[in-house]
C-alpha cells in the first residue's frame, strides 16, 4: 500500500548520486548508498540488505537532505536485495522499488516493499572480448542453402534406410509441411529442403559482406527430424547436412573470413530414436529402451520400464537425461574426448545451450569449464527466456548470470519490449525502464554480451510481428498458413523493421540476425518461421550492412557506455560513448561519442534531447568530461543530414517512422 511523502523521499538506483557505483558489482566491492529525505522529523533511516540466507540492517548517517551508508557487498556472488526503513516522527514507512521494476526511482510503502536489486558477481567473470564485439547470424541449416552436389539426397536415402518416413521438397520455394501426413494422427517435422554445410560455406562471402562474425547453427548432429533437437548421435553430423569433414571445412573457411561457428548443444534430452535410447530399434546398439544392461540405461528415468519414462514437456520422442549421472557427464562434458571437447577441437567457437535453465547450475559450470579448458576463447551462450539474473526454476534461484557458467543469454525480454514499443503496446518510457533495469542488473561482462535478437526459430519473425500485431499463438497452423499479409501492412512493417534493427545494432549487447530477416522474410510460428532463405518484398540487406559497419567502426558502439532517453512517448534515444581510452568493461578502447534515436510515430515529432541534465546511468564524472562534445554541428551517418547541439541540447524534428545515427565526437 502506497502512502504519502512521494516528493519528499527519494532513491534512484540508476543515478550515481544515490548508488555509487551504479549497477552490478563484483562480490566484495564497496558501495555507497544514499537516500534523500526532505522532512524535518526523520528520526532514522535503515538500509535493509538481504537474500535468502543473509539479512543485514545498516543505520544510515545524515548529511543535509541525504542519508547515506557505505557497505561492502558480501563475498558470496549472488543477487542481493535492499529497501529502506524510515522512521518519521515515530512512525515507520518503507521505500522500495516501484511495481515490477528492480531499479530506478522507487515508491513509499506502508509495509515491506518490493526491493531494489544489487547484483554481486564473481570477480573472475570475463567474457571473450571477440564475442562482445561480434555480430551474430542464426541459421536453421536445412533451410539456408543447398550445395551443388548430392549431399542432401544421400542423407535422405540414409534416413530412409533407417526406416524413417522422410519427405524431400524438390522445390525450394514450397511451404514446409505443417499438418499430419495422411493416415497419421500427429504432425511430424519429417520434411527436408536439403540445406547443407557446404551450402553455408558457399555463402560465407555474403555473410562476411553482411558484417557477420559469428554463425550460430541450429543443431547439426544426426537426428530423426529436420530441426534435430531430438539428437540421435552427438558425434556424427547429420548426413543430410554433410560430413564431419564438411563441418571442419566450414569452420576453417569461416575463420579465414573472421567468422566463428557456434553450435547448438541439446543436452537436457536426447531423441527416443537414437543410439542412446533406441526405442524404435533403428540402430544396431543396445539402447536404454532395449535393455537395463545398456550403458545408456542410467542416463534416463524409467517409471515403468520400458514404456514410461521422464521426457521433455511430455513428448515421448524426447526422453530427458539424468544430468547428475557420472557416465553421462563424462560422455557429454568431462571426458577427454567428450562431446563438448570434440567439436571445439573440430573448429567450433562455442555452444548455444538449448533450454539452459533445465540444466542444473553445477552442470552448466562443468560445461563452461570444459569449454574454456579446451579453448580459452570459447563462448557458452544459454537459451533463457526471462531475466537471467533473477530466474527461478526447478526450485532454486539460478546463479548462471554471476560468472563461471554462462557468458551470455538470449535476450528475449528486450525483443518483446522492442516489438511492444514499435507496435504501440508500450511507450518509449516503458522501453527505457527495461533498458535501464537490464543495464543496472546484469554483470557488465554479460550485459555487453547479451544476445539481442529480433527473431528466432521459436518465435514469429520480426517482420511479421511488426506488420500484423497479431498474437500467433491464437492462430492454428492452418490459420497461420492461410493468413495474408497485405502489401500495405508489409510496407509499414518494413519501416518499423528498420527502427527495430537500428535499436538492435546500437544498444549494448550482441545483435543476432535470424537468417532471412535482412531480406524481409515473413513467418508466424514453427514451421512458418523456418521457411527457406529467399528474396522478399522490402529487402533491408543494404540497411543491415550499414548498421553492421557503423557498429564495427566504433568501439563506443560495441562496448561503450550506454545512456537512454525518452523525451516523447514515441521517441527513444541511445547515447553510446568511450572516454579516456577506456570502455565500460575497463578495457582499452578508442574514444568516441555516438547517438541514435528513433521515432515510431507515422508523423514527425519535435523533441529535445538534453545530454547535460541528470540522466540515469550517466556518471556525473563522464558527463563533465564530455561536456565539450555536446556543442556544435553533428552529422547523421545514415542520411548525411546535419544537426546542431547547443549547450548539451539537441532540438530535432524526427521524421515519421525514421531513425538517426549521429557521430558527436
Amino acid at each position: 500500500m502506497l502512502i504519502n511523502y512521494r516528493n519528499e523521499l527519494l532513491h534512484d538506483s540508476s543515478l550515481d548520486l544515490f548508488r555509487d557505483p551504479v549497477g552490478a558489482v563484483t562480490a566484495g566491492t564497496p558501495v555507497r548508498l544514499r537516500f534523500r529525505a526532505r522532512l524535518e522529523n526523520v528520526d532514522s533511516v535503515y538500509l535493509c540488505l538481504y537474500r535468502k540466507e543473509f539479512h543485514a540492517q545498516h543505520l544510515m548517517r545524515q548529511s543535509e537532505d541525504y542519508w547515506e551508508v557505505d557497505i561492502t557487498t558480501p563475498s558470496v556472488p549472488a543477487v542481493y536485495w535492499y529497501y529502506f526503513t524510515v522512521n518519521i516522527g515515530g512512525k515507520i514507512c518503507y521505500y522500495g522499488a516501484q511495481g515490477s521494476r528492480t531499479e530506478g526511482v522507487g515508491c513509499v510503502y506502508s509495509a515491506q516493499p518490493p526491493s531494489y536489486q544489487l547484483t554481486a558477481y564473481d570477480p573472475a567473470f570475463a567474457v571473450p572480448r571477440w564475442f562482445q564485439k561480434s555480430v551474430m547470424y542464426q541459421i536453421f541449416p536445412d533451410r539456408f542453402r543447398r550445395s551443388k552436389d548430392r549431399t542432401a539426397q544421400k542423407g535422405i536415402a540414409y534416413h530412409r534406410s533407417r526406416g524413417r518416413n522422410v519427405i524431400y521438397h524438390e522445390k525450394w520455394e514450397e511451404t514446409p509441411l505443417y499438418t499430419a501426413l495422411p493416415g497419421e494422427k500427429d504432425y511430424s517435422p519429417c520434411d527436408y529442403f536439403g540445406g547443407t554445410l557446404k551450402g553455408i560455406e558457399d555463402s560465407l562471402e555474403y555473410l562476411q559482406g553482411l558484417g557477420i562474425t559469428v554463425l550460430y547453427l541450429n543443431p547439426v548432429f544426426e537426428a530423426a527430424s529436420n530441426h534435430r533437437y531430438n539428437t540421435a548421435d552427438y558425434f556424427k553430423i547429420d548426413p543430410v547436412l554433410g560430413t564431419d569433414e564438411d563441418f571442419k571445412s566450414l569452420c576453417r573457411k569461416a575463420a579465414e573470413r573472421g567468422i566463428r561457428v557456434m553450435l547448438d548443444g541439446v543436452f537436457s534430452h536426447t531423441g527416443s530414436d537414437s543410439i542412446y535410447f533406441n526405442r524404435e530399434g533403428r540402430y544396431d546398439v543396445v539402447g536404454a529402451a532395449n535393455s537395463k544392461d545398456s550403458p545408456y540405461y542410467p542416463w534416463y528415468d524409467f517409471k515403468d520400464y520400458p514404456d514410461h519414462y521422464r521426457c521433455w514437456w511430455g513428448f515421448q520422442s524426447l526422453p530427458e537425461v539424468n544430468e547428475g549421472e557420472p557416465a553421462w557427464q563424462q560422455y557429454i562434458i568431462t571426458g577427454e574426448n567428450s562431446v563438448i571437447r570434440h567439436w571445439l577441437k573440430a573448429g567450433a567457437g562455442g555452444y548455444r545451450l538449448d533450454v539452459a535453465d533445465e540444466l542444473p547450475d553445477d552442470v552448466l559450470a562443468m560445461i563452461y569449464q570444459a569449454a574454456r579448458e579446451t579453448n580459452p576463447e570459447a563462448v557458452v551462450l544459454g537459451e533463457v527466456w526471462e531475466d537471467a539474473t533473477t530466474k527461478y526454476s526447478y526450485g532454486a534461484k539460478r546463479q548462471y548470470a554471476l560468472g563461471r557458467m554462462l557468458d551470455s543469454v538470449t535476450n528475449y525480454p528486450l525483443r518483446n519490449a522492442l516489438v511492444g514499443f514499435l507496435n504501440g503496446k508500450a511507450d518509449a518510457d516503458d522501453l527505457k525502464h527495461l533498458l535501464v533495469d537490464q543495464a543496472a542488473s546484469y554483470p557488465p561482462p554479460m550485459y555487453y554480451a547479451l544476445t539481442n535478437l529480433l527473431s528466432s526459430h521459436d518465435i514469429e519473425r520480426v517482420r511479421t510481428a511488426l506488420s500484423t500485431r497479431i498474437d500467433p499463438h491464437e492462430l492454428s497452423r492452418e490459420q497461420q498458413a492461410s493468413f495474408v499479409i497485405t502489401a500495405a501492412q508489409n510496407q509499414k512493417g518494413a519501416r518499423r523493421h528498420c527502427l527495430a534493427a537500428t535499436l538492435q545494432f546500437c544498444l549494448p549487447g550482441v545483435p543476432c540476425v535470424y537468417y532471412g530477416d535482412e531480406r524481409g522474410m515473413q513467418g508466424f510460428l514453427d514451421p512458418f518461421n523456418r521457411e527457406t532463405f529467399r528474396e522478399a518484398p522490402h529487402d533491408l540487406t543494404s540497411y543491415y550492412r550499414t548498421l553492421a559497419r557503423l557498429r564495427r567502426e566504433a568501439d563506443a558502439m560495441q562496448t561503450g557506455y550506454g545512456v537512454f532517453f525518452a523525451p516523447d512517448p514515441d521517441c527513444l534515444g541511445v547515447l553510446r560513448y568511450v572516454t579516456d581510452g577506456t570502455d565500460a568493461l575497463g578495457q582499452t578502447a578508442q574514444d568516441g561519442v555516438y547517438f541514435a534515436a528513433v521515432n515510431r510515430a507515422e508523423t514527425s515529432r519535435l523533441v529535445v534531447f538534453d545530454f547535460l541534465s541528470r540522466n540515469q546511468l550517466f556518471a556525473g564524472a563522464h558527463q563533465k568530461k564530455l561536456r565539450h562534445a555536446f556543442n556544435g554541428t553533428v552529422t547523421c551517418l545514415l542520411s548525411g543530414r546535419t544537426y546542431t547541439i547547443v549547450d548539451g541540447l539537441l532540438e530535432i524534428t524526427l521524421e515519421g517512422m525514421d531513425a538517426i545515427w549521429l557521430k558527436i565526437a
